[in-house]
């Protein structure tokens, strides 16, 4: 199966919903037998992850009949909590975040102890398309404008990332672009980021959409990833030929079940289809998805093939 960046920015309607959501009543969580349950956010506290932990902790609370527990394990680009997660108990009790393609690109770094292709994947909630951002004050306040200092001044802009996954994606514009840049990574997730640029110790990021739709007070986006618009981030131009978009979903240690992987996918879908949560996805520039656990594999395994080199 093919997923292009325009599929998935699209977003996907899962056949299963209707099922899905009829589960989420009576009886259908009974076999679940965690007394509570840990999920495991890899990044710091104000990041995408964090966000989407606390939109789907009550709902989840609710299918489950349990207290979720967030716990945060963070550092190496996410590779600390994902490492966390891979010496977990396969018992559905403890879960984390998945990003996509984060836990792929970190999975490459020596020492970290997982494959992106270990992990049971529960399902995939949103999206958001990349975006370079600059500080409300730069000089720069379009993309020619910075792309002309680029080029003026070789490897003097400085441009932050998350860790190693978002160097990956940075190069990538860079060499559309034709430009070179110095890049600062940021550990720990957009959190930490977004100071740097409120302090314009930094000249741009280069993260998801949603983060600057959130902190429009204090950066100017100048680019977008792909070619679709981002709603939130009107009239903003787009750069089709940077692909770049940033999937948030959950998954379970190695070797947990199929059937409580179901269970937990129907927990999560009940949680992120209720109004609350897509009303605050489209807001924030998300892209909303319901995925069922056999379409998240198909999804993964096409992100782990396109990036096996």
């Amino acid at each position: 199966m093919n997923f292009s960046i325009n599929t998935i920015m699209k977003g996907i309607t899962a056949s299963v919903f209707g099922a899905t959501f009829l589960l989420s009543g009576g009886t259908a969580f009974a076999d679940y037998s965690c007394k509570s349950a840990t999920f495991i956010v890899p990044y710091s506290p104000g990041g995408g992850s964090d966000q989407m932990a606390r939109r789907l902790v009550p709902g989840m609370e609710e299918a489950l009949g349990v207290k979720v527990n967030i716990v945060y394990k963070t550092g190496g680009g996410g590779a600390v909590g994902f490492s966390e997660l891979h010496r977990s108990d396969p018992d559905g009790c403890t879960f984390s975040n998945t990003v996509v393609p984060n836990v792929i690109i970190s999975s490459k770094g020596d020492g970290v102890g997982y494959e992106a292709g270990d992990f049971e994947y529960i399902g995939m909630t949103e999206s958001s398309a990349g975006t370079l951002m600059v500080p409300k004050d730069s000089k720069y306040q379009s993309i020619d404008s910075f792309v002309a200092a680029a080029l003026e001044n070789p490897g003097m802009l400085t441009v932050a990332g998350t860790g190693g996954s978002g160097l990956s994606r940075w190069n990538q514009l860079e060499e559309v672009l034709g430009i070179e840049t110095t890049y600062v990574p940021v550990g720990g997730g957009v959190g930490k980021m977004i100071p740097m640029l409120a302090g314009s110790h930094i000249d741009g990021a280069a993260t998801g959409a949603n983060h600057a739709t959130k902190h429009k007070a204090i950066v100017n986006s100048i680019l977008v990833a792909g070619s679709n618009e981002v709603p939130t981030l009107p009239g903003i131009p787009n750069e089709p030929d940077w692909n770049y978009v940033i999937t948030w979903g959950l998954m379970a240690p190695p070797g947990t079940p199929a059937d409580v992987v179901e269970t937990l996918n129907a927990a999560m879908n009940s949680a992120a289809q209720s109004s609350s949560v897509q009303e605050a996805l489209i807001k924030g520039g998300y892209v909303p998805h319901n995925m069922s656990v056999a379409e998240t594999n198909a999804f993964m395994d096409a992100e782990i093939a396109k990036y096996a080199d």
